[in-house]
């Protein structure tokens, strides 16, 4: 997993499994390119020059991001957590608001 912050600001633009490397062409276009060759990435669209890589004149506009490789096992951990807790707030919010509309538990005792 690879965490995408932008050097500029310091702010994490996303993470990614495979980011999408980019070169700028002979025309100026960006075309997608193998890690070794490229210059730079492309996130939900927007591309962005790569910290340390040699780019063409035209990328050096491109605001520059680096890529550093994480470990996501923790993150996934505490969002399945944080999921579960969800989980049983909705089960628990559904219960006693089946109570309410059934008659069977008051107002004062759903606090």
């Amino acid at each position: 997993m690879f965490r995408i912050t932008n050097t500029s600001d310091g702010k994490s633009l996303g993470m990614t499994e495979a980011p999408t490397y980019i070169k700028q062409a002979e025309n100026g276009c960006y075309i997608l390119c193998p890690e070794p060759e490229a210059s730079g990435i492309v996130i939900s669209g927007i591309p962005y020059r790569l910290l340390g890589r040699e780019a063409p004149e035209g990328m050096g506009d491109l605001d520059t991001v680096m890529l550093e490789e994480t470990d996501a096992g923790p993150m996934v951990a505490a969002a399945h957590e944080l999921s579960s807790d969800i989980d049983g707030l909705t089960v628990d919010h559904e219960y006693r608001l089946s109570l309410l509309e059934l008659g069977l538990a008051g107002a004062s005792e759903t606090v």
